[in-house]
């Protein structure tokens, strides 16, 4: 039996939901994804309808979606005939590798419009502010490069040399 949720824990689910609302993204993508990071334990459909007082429709749908974009996956629990829901070892990888997604489209854009406004004329205020997108983007794309390389290369370590976070490397 899966023990209530401490006041911290809902607080974090809510604040999670809030993020990916604030994101774009289904505010119950948010809470299913901060509920399986506040629980130590893996989660069933009924144990997460539960916890969210949500009813099971939705919560399948979501926990499906949530799957396919890989942030969450199905593991073995305490009825062999249920599935169970645990976040991936990769997830915030994963919305690091979506942002980064973002970003080259947001250099494409400026990068294709730079050219299609190269020979227009009273454009360049325009050209101007795509100049500075594509800089912008090109610079934020080489430091998402280098965070994804350094991130596959180890885990972070503090000043003493200590692992602080476990990553990609350490899980698989």
């Amino acid at each position: 039996m899966v023990q209530p949720l401490a006041p911290v824990q809902r607080d974090f689910i809510e604040a999670f939901g809030n993020l990916y609302a604030s994101y774009g993204w289904k505010r119950l993508d948010g809470l299913i994804l901060g509920l399986l990071l506040a629980r130590a334990e893996t989660l069933s459909l009924d144990d997460i309808c539960a916890d969210l007082d949500r009813s099971k429709g939705p919560i399948s749908e979501t926990v499906r979606h949530l799957s396919d974009q890989g942030l969450i996956h199905k593991v073995g629990g305490e009825e062999h005939r249920r599935n169970y829901y645990a976040v991936d070892p990769d997830v915030f990888f994963h919305n690091h590798l979506r942002n980064m997604q973002t970003v080259r489209k947001n250099r494409a854009i400026a990068e294709q419009y730079l050219q299609m406004t190269a020979e227009s004329e009273g454009l360049d205020g325009m050209r101007e502010h795509l100049r500075t997108m594509h800089s912008f983007y090109t610079l934020m794309e080489s430091f998402f490069s280098a965070f994804s390389a350094r991130w596959l290369a180890g885990p972070a370590r503090d000043d003493d040399g200590e692992s602080i976070l476990t990553n990609r490397k350490e899980n698989g």
